[in-house]
């Protein structure tokens, strides 16, 4: 439908928690925040809302990043679309932590992306898990890229790095150094 929401809390890129005092304002803060990151579909059909940074939950911990790129490009939704892609992996059990953040070159992928996964089952695994798809906190690659500048994660193997793509260009979809 026209007026479809994508619903779901978000999360910020990265681990960790935000626990602390606040009581209720800071509970009434977070409701907030997290109805700015819905989306609306009728509001990017329209082109009145124009960010193209998504966080994907609910992810089968199964996955790896090649795997997740993979689905995603066979579906037409890969590096010549998106131009940041990170899934957090768990160092321990070397699994995903069941979230994604992507960022697209163009908004307007955003929403084909959104019909194909949110609130749809996922294609291996045979997992129970629905797809989630709300706007991510940080929005842009250059402020994902900003969020990683001084990271551990950085010093990590490849397969726990934020993917990078070029944007524009002959070399548009190429991987592209951080």
């Amino acid at each position: 439908s026209n007026a479809a929401t994508a619903r779901g809390s978000a999360g910020s890129i990265g681990s960790g928690s935000s626990g602390g005092a606040g009581g209720a304002a800071a509970s009434n803060e977070r409701a907030n925040n997290n109805d700015d990151l819905l989306l609306d579909v009728s509001r990017i059909r329209s082109g009145r809302d124009r960010r193209s940074s998504l966080m994907v939950r609910n992810i089968p911990n199964k996955y790896t990043q090649q795997m997740l790129l993979s689905e995603f490009a066979l579906a037409g939704h890969g590096p010549t679309k998106m131009d940041f892609f990170y899934l957090p992996i768990d160092f321990k059990n070397r699994c995903n932590r069941g979230y994604a953040f992507v960022n697209f070159v163009d908004y307007r992928d955003v929403l084909p992306f959104v019909e194909e996964y949110n609130g749809r089952g996922w294609r291996r695994f045979n997992s129970d898990k629905v797809c989630d798809v709300t706007y991510a906190r940080i929005q842009g690659k250059a402020a994902m890229l900003k969020r990683f500048e001084n990271s551990a994660l950085m010093e990590k193997d490849d397969e726990y790095r934020p993917k990078v793509f070029v944007s524009h260009g002959e070399r548009k979809g190429q991987v592209e150094s951080m």
